[in-house]
């Protein structure tokens, strides 16, 4: 996704009210609100570390401009870490052009700044610092960070191989080995049209989307091909990690490797007190974010209308 859209339904108002929870299930107002979304039921912070360790790959969503949901991150690579895991980190913010000046950066000793400089990162973009402190823990675990998203040029190349009906590119293969239906692409659709405000011409959204299903099949790639025996760690937006649309509809593709592998998809969202207050919730909330094995609720980021920026000027 364009890292400075932000997706609306993740723009609530207000701090997560944590006396209304619901008593089925619900965590202690001084521990973070986790929903294992299988079981149905709250869970404390190192179980979910602990399931994640176990899995092969971990695919960790973000609100990008939420500075919240990249501690939570720093400290989930830090606990898998601590179980003696050693996974690459896979990051959605450094382009795949710039994995070699990654690789030789950390073998060169770089610190977090320096990693960013290697990796060409669009500090604007993507509100540098926020994403530092995931950087930060990766390289005190001495875990391998590597690119995981398409340049603009390789994206034009991506593009290419889909007229071309042959050419290999990075994530071609995967991208047409993956099961993808109509209901999906209706879903991914919907979605792109509601993260731009519903503001894009409707003769561009089409290639909005493709750009997204290349995107998503370039980072499965980038996963498997960066895995160390301990598996890998992506770290995305929401919209990558999401298991019905995202990431793992081509890092499971049938007849490729690793297709069986498990992974486990961690959704960081934000919630306000009507969600909170909600008689279903947090079952409510996970209705309107499928495709995800945790929800983790944060308070929303305090952020001025993203919105503002689509609508035409008054005249």
């Amino acid at each position: 996704m364009i890292p400075s859209v932000v997706r609306l339904p993740a723009l609530l108002s207000a701090v997560l009210a944590l006396h209304a929870l619901p008593s089925t299930g619900a965590a202690p107002a001084a521990e973070p609100r986790i929903w294992d979304v299988r079981a149905g039921r709250f869970v404390s912070e190192s179980s979910l570390a602990a399931d994640l360790a176990s899995a092969r790959y971990r695919l960790l969503g973000e609100v990008h401009d939420n500075a919240a949901h990249h501690a939570i991150r720093a400290r989930l690579i830090l606990a898998i870490a601590a179980t003696g895991a050693r996974p690459a980190l896979v990051m959605e913010q450094f382009d795949l052009d710039r994995d070699e000046a990654l690789i030789a950066a950390q073998a060169a000793g770089a610190n977090a700044e320096r990693l960013a400089d290697a990796g060409r990162l669009d500090r604007k973009g993507w509100q540098w610092p926020m994403h530092k402190p995931i950087v930060e823990a990766a390289l005190a675990q001495h875990l391998p960070i590597r690119a995981g998203n398409l340049s603009r040029a390789q994206l034009r190349e991506e593009e290419q191989s889909i007229v071309d009906d042959g050419a290999k590119a990075i994530g071609y293969a995967r991208f047409h080995a993956a099961r993808w239906t109509d209901a999906q692409a209706e879903a991914l659709r919907a979605d792109i049209v509601e993260s731009h405000c519903g503001m894009a011409p409707e003769s561009v959204v089409p290639r909005i989307v493709l750009a997204q299903r290349l995107r998503d099949a370039a980072m499965a790639q980038a996963l498997a091909d960066a895995a160390t025996a301990s598996g890998a760690i992506l770290i995305a937006g929401n919209g990558h990690v999401r298991s019905d649309l995202g990431v793992p509809v081509y890092l499971h593709a049938p007849g490729l490797p690793d297709a069986g592998a498990p992974s486990l998809s961690v959704g960081l969202i934000e919630v306000d007190d009507d969600d909170a207050r909600a008689r279903d919730f947090p079952r409510q909330v996970v209705a309107a974010h499928p495709g995800f094995d945790y929800l983790w609720f944060t308070p929303p980021a305090a952020r001025e209308d993203p919105c503002a920026n689509f609508r035409m000027p008054a005249r």
